[in-house]
C-alpha cells in the first residue's frame, strides 16, 4: 500500500528489488515503468518486508503521520511529518523525531518496554512474556514460540514468518514477533553513525533476543533480516483531556462521599 501510494517514481529507492528476489525475501515486485510502477506482494502479505533501510522506516512512518497520502515522494508525504530528512541531517546521522508527533519509528525504551516489561512488575528476559528460552517450532498453540535458529530455521523454505504466526506467544503487552523473524529498527543514535538494532532475527540464535542484547548499524544499510515496526504515541492534547477527565472523575468521586 505504501509503495503504491508513494512509490509510481521512486526517486529515494523505497524499494528495493530484493524484496522480490533476495534471499528471505518478504515478496513485493515492482512492475512498469517510473511514474507508473505498480507493486504486488507475492507471497503471504503477512510476512515482515525486509530490505528495508532506517530513513526509509523513517519515511513509513513520516506517510503515516501524514495521513497516508497517495504523491510523490516529498515534505507531504514521505520527507517530513515524524522526521524531517535532509542530505545533509542524513549524512551527519543527527536526524531525531519531531515533537508532538503522533507516529514514529520506535526509540529504544519504547521497543524494550513493550517487548519485555511485565505490568505487575521487572522485566521478562524473553520478548515471550517468559523468562524461558523459547522453542522455534512454528505453532500457534505454543506459549513460548519465536522464529530464530535454534540448530535449524523455523521454516527453511520462506525463513520468514508471518506476523502473528505464534499467537500464544505475545509480550506482556500484547505485541508479537519482538524475538526473531527480523531485527527491527529503533531510533537510537549509537555512536553517532549508526541506528539501534533490537530483536534478533531468523537467522540469529537464542541469545539475540534477550532482553539484554542490543545491536546497530548504518541507517543506510539494508539487509534480509532487519526490518521495523512503528510506534503511535498519543498526541499531547489528548493525553491532557484525558488527564483532565481523570482529574473531573476524581473531583466527582471526592464530591460524592
Amino acid at each position: 500500500a505504501f509503495l503504491n501510494a508513494v512509490a509510481k517514481a521512486d526517486p529515494n529507492g523505497l524499494y528495493n528489488a530484493n524484496m522480490a528476489t533476495g534471499f528471505a525475501a518478504a515478496g513485493i515486485s515492482q512492475s512498469g515503468v517510473s511514474g507508473s510502477y505498480v507493486y504486488t506482494t507475492t507471497k503471504d502479505a503477512n510476512f515482515p518486508v525486509n530490505y528495508v533501510s532506517f530513513w526509509n522506516s523513517a519515511r513509513f512512518a513520516n506517510w503515516l503521520q501524514n495521513g497516508q497520502p497517495n504523491g510523490a515522494q516529498g515534505p507531504s508525504t514521505t520527507e517530513d511529518g515524524a522526521y524531517t530528512l535532509t542530505a545533509g541531517g542524513m549524512s551527519a546521522n543527527t536526524i531525531t523525531r519531531n515533537a508532538g508527533k503522533t507516529w514514529y519509528v520506535p526509540s529504544e525504551d519504547e521497543w524494550y518496554k513493550a517487548a519485555f516489561y511485565k505490568p505487575a512488575g521487572g522485566y521478562n528476559l524473553y520478548p515471550t512474556n517468559s523468562n524461558t528460552q523459547p522453542s522455534n517450532v512454528l505453532s500457534a498453540s505454543g506459549t513460548n514460540n519465536a522464529n530464530y535458529y535454534n540448530g535449524g530455521y523455523t521454516d527453511p523454505t520462506n525463513y520468514l514468518t508471518p506476523v502473528g504466526a505464534f499467537a500464544a506467544s505475545p509480550s506482556a503487552y500484547g505485541t508479537f514477533d519482538q524475538g526473531g523473524d527480523l531485527w527491527q529498527w529503533n531510533d537510537a543514535i549509537i555512536s553517532g553513525s549508526s541506528r539501534g538494532l533490537r530483536g534478533g532475527s531468523f537467522a540469529n540464535i537464542n541469545v539475540t533476543l534477550q532482553s539484554g542484547d542490543r545491536n546497530n548499524d548504518d541507517p543506510t544499510d539494508v539487509y534480509n533480516n532487519i526490518g521495523f515496526r512503528v510506534s503511535q504515541v498519543p498526541e499531547p492534547a489528548s493525553v491532557a483531556v484525558l488527564a483532565l477527565s481523570v482529574m473531573g472523575l476524581s473531583r466527582r468521586r471526592r464530591a460524592t462521599r
